[in-house]
């Protein structure tokens, strides 16, 4: 809960985080998930991952309709549904609006380690680190400081963009936004 002083309170929507060592396992987990639950949606913020999903949709004979973009979103898209992002927003601050007014309490995000949010923080390092733990190419990670690590990711990019410029992939939006800054 988030307390505003000048209006109600404002309850956030918690991003739990499911990362992957790479696209391949998460892509494997998101057909597990579509077959397993048809009320799940997918949900991606850039063009190019909606248009690889619903590629790998209609390979494993899933509807394509159950990929939705993040900005052409709004809740009656996602009533009766659970809703799963596809990978996360660079900022934070977008992803709340998105999801500021959805009644639940928390929505999954999946994510790979091999993708450019997760490069710019490390992601190879921490790769590595993980399958010499003995963590599968399969297996997901999964827990709360890993969502707060995420978020304070965010926080710092935040801090170096003002005014954000609108990309098709999650690559093109740093290369527009971030000038090929490394944030290690």
């Amino acid at each position: 809960m988030k307390f505003n002083f000048f209006s109600k309170n404002v309850t956030l929507v918690k991003l739990t985080d499911k990362i992957f060592v790479n696209t391949v396992a998460k892509q494997a987990a998101c057909i597990q998930l579509a077959k397993a639950d048809e009320t799940v949606v997918f949900i991606a913020w850039f063009d190019d991952t909606a248009h690889a999903f619903r590629n790998l949709f209609s390979l494993n004979n899933i509807p394509e309709g159950r990929i939705l973009q993040a900005k052409a979103l709004h809740t009656g898209k996602i009533d009766k549904h659970i809703p799963v992002f596809l990978e996360h927003f660079p900022l934070a601050a977008d992803e709340q609006e998105l999801v500021k007014n959805w009644p639940l309490e928390k929505v999954g995000v999946f994510s790979a380690l091999d993708e450019p949010l997760f490069q710019r923080f490390g992601g190879d390092k921490i790769k590595e680190l993980l399958l010499k733990l003995g963590l599968q190419e399969d297996e997901a990670i999964e827990h709360p400081l890993i969502s707060k690590a995420i978020i304070n990711g965010q926080s710092n990019l935040a801090k170096k963009v003002n005014f954000p410029a609108t990309a098709s992939s999650q690559q093109a939006w740093f290369e527009k936004n971030i000038d090929g800054k490394n944030f290690l």
